[in-house]
């Protein structure tokens, strides 16, 4: 099973939940549960946006 580990490369670039949903514009609830590794599914291009905002590679943020 893949984990998605954004929290780090969120605290590494000082970027809070908060932060990142004013960014993505996207629910606080699911960015709670991508931050937690709690989602059922993300989707391709949420990965990309979630890249592009964290400048980093695919690598990094799934394990």
């Amino acid at each position: 099973m893949l984990k998605l580990a954004i929290s780090n490369e969120m605290k590494k670039k000082n970027i809070s939940r908060y932060k990142l949903q004013q960014i993505t514009n996207w629910n606080y609830k699911r960015i709670n549960a991508l931050y937690r590794n709690e989602m059922k599914y993300v989707s391709l291009e949420e990965l990309d946006i979630l890249t592009k905002i964290l400048e980093c590679d695919i690598q990094d943020i799934i394990k």
